[in-house]
């Protein structure tokens, strides 16, 4: 059992070093590409900005009492029956 555990964790280990080296060879951004990461927040931030009004809209609406059988029904008398 010792054994699996330490071979599992050193197959652990090593996934997570060669990814981290992996990323830290990325080439730095270049000015194009900051520009695309800024409208991409911004398009993002218009968009959850018109959701959440969208949402409140929704909210403050208060729904009618539906009565899906009143078309069904004879009109009420003032008489019981």
């Amino acid at each position: 059992m010792n054994i699996i555990v330490r071979t599992f964790a050193g197959a652990l280990i090593l996934c997570f070093s060669v990814t981290h080296a992996a990323h830290a060879q990325q080439l730095p951004m270049s000015d194009r590409q900051k520009g695309e990461i800024a409208q991409h927040k911004a398009y993002e931030k218009a968009t959850d900005e018109a959701y959440q009004a969208a949402i409140k809209r929704s909210h403050d609406v208060k729904p009618k009492a539906a009565d899906p059988w009143a078309n069904v029904r004879a009109p009420a008398s003032g008489a019981g029956n």
